[in-house]
């Protein structure tokens, strides 16, 4: 997974929605609780915080999924993002942690991000601007073949 690590706001070419929001990555992160700008962009999903002069960028490839989470009684509305792998800064979650230790079992790591925008009325738009662009952006992984040869 490639996460590219900003030092000044992102190019903003291509950008098809922004807004604010905090940023925290799942389970602890040098990101918890930043406040910045998200961009949704037809390549790329960046966040960047001015006041902490600090941001990332990664592809749409790297989001395994993408959700709305409505509020509930220990959190706030919110989108949230699976990861490939692991963020920088972040510690990572590992899937099949529970399964027995044997040859096939393959123990992937993956990060969570949870974006809080300022404005939670712009979350179904977020989630739309981000299912569109997704979809402009497939998974070139050709390690899981269908089976079908067809055209």
């Amino acid at each position: 997974m490639t996460v590219i690590v900003l030092r000044s706001a992102p190019d903003t070419t291509g950008i098809r929605f922004s807004l604010d929001a905090r940023v925290v990555c799942v389970p602890d992160s040098s990101y918890a609780n930043i406040t910045g700008t998200l961009y949704v962009g037809e390549q790329r999903v960046s966040f960047y915080s001015l006041h902490n002069k600090i941001g990332f960028s990664l592809n749409y490839q790297n989001i395994v999924i993408h959700a709305v989470v409505r509020s509930s009684t220990d959190d706030e509305p919110h989108l949230y993002c699976q990861l490939d792998g692991p963020f920088p800064g972040c510690q990572s979650s590992v899937n099949g942690a529970n399964e027995s230790e044997d040859e096939d079992s393959e123990d992937e790591e993956f990060a969570e991000l949870k974006f809080y925008p300022s404005d939670t009325s712009q979350l179904d738009a977020l989630f739309q601007a981000m299912s569109d662009c997704a979809a402009m952006n497939p998974d070139t992984d050709t390690d899981e073949d269908d089976g079908d040869e067809s055209d």
